[in-house]
């Protein structure tokens, strides 16, 4: 009898293909109307504009590697836990040759094996500011594209 084998999640095809650098392959694991949240560069929206934000972290970065540590699936969300490393290339001088690796969490909403909205969660603070971005550019940085929803007490 054959042995049946599961397809791997999404989560796994997307690190596979990301640590190869085949921005076709990373494109395959997304609907063409998809979101994708990146805490670095902002959210995306389809195909086009999820190649241009791969093309740049491809040319802003070498020596990528998404390592997935642990996947949950089921038929609509892939979560994944992940260790990412990747060396800063010359297109982005004032942090060149940086090295950086953390960890973080990928979530990835999906629909017949196809990722519809993605989203991540790591330290972005952190990971900005062993970037070598001095804290009030960091803080610039979060101001623009912040990942937390602020509601402030009305003072009546």
């Amino acid at each position: 009898m054959a042995m049946q084998t599961n397809p791997a999640s999404v989560a796994d095809r997307f690190a596979a293909a990301f640590n190869t650098r085949d921005t076709d392959a990373v494109l395959a694991c997304f609907a063409p109307d998809a979101t994708y949240r990146d805490l670095f560069y902002g959210t995306f929206a389809g195909h086009d504009q999820i190649r241009s934000l791969f093309d740049r972290m491809y040319s802003e970065g070498d020596r990528h590697e998404w390592t997935m540590t642990r996947v949950v699936a089921d038929r609509e969300c892939t979560v994944g836990e992940w260790t990412f490393t990747f060396t800063v290339s010359e297109a982005v001088p004032a942090s060149a040759g940086r090295t950086l690796t953390f960890p973080g969490v990928s979530v990835f909403e999906t629909a017949r094996g196809l990722c519809h909205t993605y989203r991540e969660h790591f330290d972005r603070a952190a990971a900005l500011l062993a970037l070598g971005i001095q804290p009030a550019g960091v803080a610039a940085i979060v101001a623009r594209r912040p990942s937390i929803d602020l509601t402030v007490p009305s003072r009546s």
